[in-house]
């Protein structure tokens, strides 16, 4: 059985915003067996290095001055290098990374998507999708793990999960085949994996909305792909794929 971490690269935006034209689910699956290793890594990274509290992608941000972030007193250099040991971690890991980049004026040009929720879902679906490929590659079952984030989001998040998996949308039901369960929802400092999700995330997003794709390129071995060799469509997905336009904030 296959383990499915999702988290988001920030607040989805509520709105079309030259600013912030992309929104980007990250994911780290691994296999149940696997987990314990990955877990204990992780911990071992934390405790070398002398940081106590939850690993969030905007804390090793050099400018974060967040009072719960555990590396408040590292300079700019270290929070980098501390960066840069972690995604060796991951890219050193059983894992396999997929992730939605998505165009948010492209999506909110659907008449399905008209806030941040429905922008969240939106961004969802081929996410999920690529879980149950993998699955089927596999021949494995998986649960999908992903963060809290309120009474009323995660209601409605469970509701659109049940629809595509299995509940009301009779023709997708056979496509999610390999899921069990509904979906399973964690406070991101209780669980290891979202906190590498949430990383991974923010990796793949700052490469698409700056020209900084340092720790994406470390992580780019563990990005599912293409027996060619290729990730787009496959590891990484543009959505919508007939609409989406690469380089929005590098263009600026």
């Amino acid at each position: 059985m296959h383990l499915c971490f999702v988290d988001e690269s920030g607040t989805p935006p509520s709105k079309p915003n030259s600013r912030s034209p992309y929104f980007t689910l990250g994911a780290i699956i691994i296999e149940a067996t696997d987990w314990r290793g990955v877990a204990n890594d992780v911990q071992g990274f934390c405790t070398s290095n002398s940081i106590l509290g939850e690993l969030k992608w905007r804390y090793f941000s050099p400018h974060n001055r967040d009072k719960d972030n555990p590396m408040l007193t590292r300079s700019p250099e270290e929070r980098k290098a501390l960066s840069t040991t972690l995604a060796n971690i991951i890219a050193s890991s059983p894992v396999t990374v997929i992730a939605t980049v998505t165009d948010v004026a492209a999506a909110f040009d659907y008449g399905t998507v008209s806030n941040q929720q429905e922008l969240y879902h939106f961004a969802y679906k081929p996410l999920s999708e690529r879980f149950q490929y993998y699955l089927q590659d596999k021949k494995s079952l998986g649960v999908v793990i992903a963060d809290h984030r309120g009474r009323d989001n995660d209601r409605l998040f469970r509701a659109h999960h049940d629809g595509l998996t299995g509940g009301t949308r009779s023709s997708t039901i056979s496509k999610y085949n390999r899921f069990i369960e509904g979906l399973f929802l964690q406070d991101s400092c209780h669980s290891i994996g979202i906190q590498l999700a949430d990383f991974v995330a923010g990796a793949i997003h700052r490469a698409y909305s700056t020209e900084d794709g340092r720790l994406a390129a470390v992580l780019k071995p563990k990005v599912r792909k293409r027996p060619d060799g290729s990730i787009k469509g496959h590891g990484i997905v543009h959505h919508p794929k007939d609409k989406f336009r690469p380089g929005l904030c590098r263009s600026r």
